[in-house]
């Protein structure tokens, strides 16, 4: 009895989990930057409305050698409460560069980014002028488990203790419910 009364509760719910009925996609609002200007100038352009894209560069005056990565997402847990670090990691961004499945939400970045410029594939990074158009928000799919709620992301490069790259990202974090032409 035991067996078919499992049989029948996979049959249920083996369908109801296999179908996704939402996405969840970030909205950036706002991007605030801090460079050292020793090492680098960057921008950030956000188009906001109907188009969810930033576009992004990068003019990296020096090389880095053997950079790290912090990437630290807090999200909004009551309004104008206290936003809890979902995320704060601390990473050897030359490791990450061949192993980017070390990080799952940096891989999630980077894979978009990729699509959209030219990102560094090896360290080290050399000095050029790095773009990246277009970075549609709607292309980064996060984990159906985040909640929907402002957000902020900082991201910190640096060289050794010295710290290069600083930028805080605004946004709200929006569940999008699936079409028939929307990959969720």
């Amino acid at each position: 009895m035991w067996k078919v009364s499992l049989v029948y509760l996979f049959a249920i719910c083996l369908p109801v989990s296999a179908t996704r009925m939402f996405k969840v996609i970030p909205t950036v609002k706002r991007v605030d930057l801090r460079d050292n200007l020793q090492y680098l100038n960057s921008s950030a352009q956000v188009y906001a409305g109907t188009e969810n894209k930033v576009d992004f560069s990068i003019d990296l005056k020096k090389p880095l050698i053997d950079p790290w990565l912090n990437i630290m997402l807090y999200i909004d847990v009551g309004t104008g409460g206290l936003k809890a670090p979902l995320q704060n990691k601390s990473f050897n961004f030359c490791k990450f560069l061949r192993n980017p499945s070390m990080h799952r939400f940096g891989q999630i970045l980077l894979r978009e980014v990729k699509r959209r410029g030219n990102a560094p594939k090896k360290c080290p990074f050399p000095a050029k002028l790095y773009q990246f158009r277009g970075i549609s928000m709607d292309a980064l799919r996060m984990p159906g488990f985040f909640p929907e709620n402002d957000f902020y992301m900082d991201l910190y490069v640096g060289v050794g203790n010295e710290l290069v790259y600083d930028s805080r990202w605004h946004g709200m974090l929006k569940r999008i419910t699936c079409k028939a032409n929307t990959r969720c």
